[in-house]
């Protein structure tokens, strides 16, 4: 299995926990190589969206989900959330 498949797997099992509990039924990752790092794009919805970019823990959770895999991976990942249209 590709290595972006796997971190993509582990971003998206760890994030779970995450986001069920803030009503969040839909949300993908999508994990690409960028040289020797990765590029993980998050797309949440909208209304989700908001209301982890007005609460900064819940913004800190979800970089220290990524630098979590980053460590188990012993790997750079770069993260963007973008709304799910």
């Amino acid at each position: 299995m590709k290595r972006s498949t796997l971190l993509e797997k582990q971003i998206k099992s760890k994030l779970r926990e995450f986001f069920e509990p803030l009503g969040s039924t839909r949300y993908f990752v999508e994990v690409k190589p960028r040289g020797h790092e990765f590029s993980a794009n998050i797309w949440v919805e909208a209304e989700i969206l908001d209301e982890i970019a007005e609460n900064t823990e819940k913004l800190t959770y979800i970089s220290n989900t990524i630098r979590e895999v980053e460590k188990e991976f012993k790997t750079t990942i770069f993260e963007r959330l973008k709304p799910l249209l």
